[in-house]
Formats: structure tokens, C-alpha cells, sequence
């Protein structure tokens, strides 16, 4: 099997250490890794995004948290470069 890497193109991904960003990420996390048909799916009406996060978090599988991880160090990787 070849080994490959994805870079993200388009909209920066959300941080997840920025709390103005915290519910975008969670509702990016869980598009990307969370198996759905319907937004209902993923969050009812009356739950926010950080709570529907937070309740599945732990069922994510290790590639996918490992996935994540590597998106937050992109994120921090091209912020040093702006600076």
C-alpha cells in the first residue's frame, strides 16, 4: 500500500484551541468523522455543536482523532509561518 498525504484546500480548517472557533471545529470534526445522512444525524435541534461533539468524542476512532490532531498541527505549523 502507498502512502500518501492530504492537504486540506479551500476554507482554513477551525482551531480547536481558539473559543470563537470551538463550535465551527466541532461541527467540521464531526461532518469529517461521524457517520450521517441528515444534520439530525449529528446534533438534535436543541444541542449545540460543542455538547454533540463532546457526547461522541470518545467513539471516534484512533486514525480519525490521529487525523485530527495532524489538522491542528497544519493549523499551528502555518500560523508560525505567518507570524
Amino acid at each position: 500500500m502507498q502512502s500518501f498525504v492530504p492537504v486540506p484546500v479551500g476554507p482554513a480548517i477551525p482551531r480547536h484551541d481558539r473559543e470563537d472557533e470551538r463550535a465551527r471545529y466541532c461541527r467540521v470534526m464531526m461532518i469529517l468523522f461521524t457517520p450521517w445522512r441528515a444534520a439530525t444525524d449529528l446534533k438534535s435541534p436543541d444541542e449545540t455543536w460543542e455538547s454533540a461533539y463532546e457526547r461522541v468524542k470518545d467513539d471516534f476512532l484512533p486514525h480519525h482523532t490521529s487525523v485530527m490532531d495532524n489538522l491542528a498541527e497544519l493549523n499551528l505549523c502555518r500560523d508560525s509561518r505567518d507570524d
